[in-house]
């Protein structure tokens, strides 16, 4: 039957809960749309093959462009008491308007994933925002890292959004994926999975042999002078907690979402200041259940 696609995981996975205590009182609705017929009517046809018709859960699968798919479910999106997850593969990325990105993230309680192919990826280098930022445009990863960028611009002033991104490579094509998560409890999850899959750097399934640097920093070529992703990271945390930039552990946890790395990350930086003296608390690893009432860091 070759590999599952997206709807079927989404599915599969489903699937794997329904032992959970209070699975049966959940409402679970999944809404697959594509502009093909004749995709939607294979797909209703791989659901049932592969016995995926799970009792319990109300299937919206229509035939519909992009567009009227959005109206459709524009009320579940809105709705406070649904948690929700919008999947949109390589073609549906592209009808991403800036006005629907910006929807989707004043959308309450709703996370996203874009999954952008990497020719996908070269389309948005002819973005004028885009191009502009892209250091090497015959580059994917690049390109890739632009386009997350430009996403980042688009989040409306005061509107605390979070994003990463994430390379999945699958035969000769690599996807793209930006993840998006109104709750830091979403991009502290999303982050862990991410580094699980790659230790390293936390970008990727693959070894894509790149290595970062902080904003405003020269771009040297002598790849044994460039910082590491971690490197960066902890000298921009080490400088941010000796100027007293970091009052509390949260502080520290949006340093790391901002970097794109764990909590965990951060523990070596806070540990080396305080045997060093210069900075005074008392845990080790910044706690994202401890948003509302954070623990102090005071700078000795």
């Amino acid at each position: 039957m070759g590999d599952f696609g997206s709807p079927l995981r989404i599915l599969r996975q489903i699937n794997s809960f329904r032992g959970l205590a209070g699975f049966s009182k959940t409402r679970l609705e999944v809404h697959f749309f594509d502009e093909s017929a004749s995709k939607i009517e294979k797909l209703k046809a791989n659901i049932k093959q592969n016995g995926l018709e799970i009792s319990g859960v109300v299937f919206d699968i229509q035939a519909l462009p992009f567009s009227s798919a959005f109206e459709r479910v524009k009320n579940t999106l809105a709705n406070h008491s649904a948690a929700k997850l919008v999947l949109a593969d390589q073609f549906g990325v592209d009808q991403i308007t800036d006005k629907v990105f910006q929807q989707l993230v004043e959308f309450p309680v709703c996370d996203f994933l874009f999954f952008i192919s990497s020719s996908a990826l070269h389309r948005f280098r002819d973005h004028p925002a885009i191009r502009l930022k892209i250091k090497r445009p015959d580059d994917y990863y690049h390109v890739h890292y632009a386009v997350l960028d430009f996403y980042r611009g688009l989040l409306p002033k005061n509107c605390r959004y979070y994003l990463a991104p994430f390379s999945i490579k699958k035969g000769s094509n690599i996807y793209g994926i930006v993840f998006g998560s109104g709750h830091p409890l979403g991009l502290d999850k999303f982050l862990r999975v991410a580094w699980d899959a790659d230790k390293l750097n936390g970008e990727a399934d693959f070894d894509i042999h790149r290595e970062d640097i902080l904003p405003g920093e020269l771009f040297l070529p002598i790849d044994d002078f460039r910082p590491s992703k971690l490197t960066a990271f902890e000298r921009d945390l080490e400088k941010s907690l000796r100027d007293g930039k970091c009052p509390t552990e949260i502080e520290v946890i949006w340093k790391c979402f901002e970097h794109g790395v764990t909590r965990k990350h951060a523990e070596p930086v806070l540990a080396k200041l305080k045997k060093e003296g210069v900075i005074k608390f008392d845990f080790r690893v910044p706690d994202i259940d401890r948003l509302r009432q954070p623990r102090p860091i005071h700078l000795i």
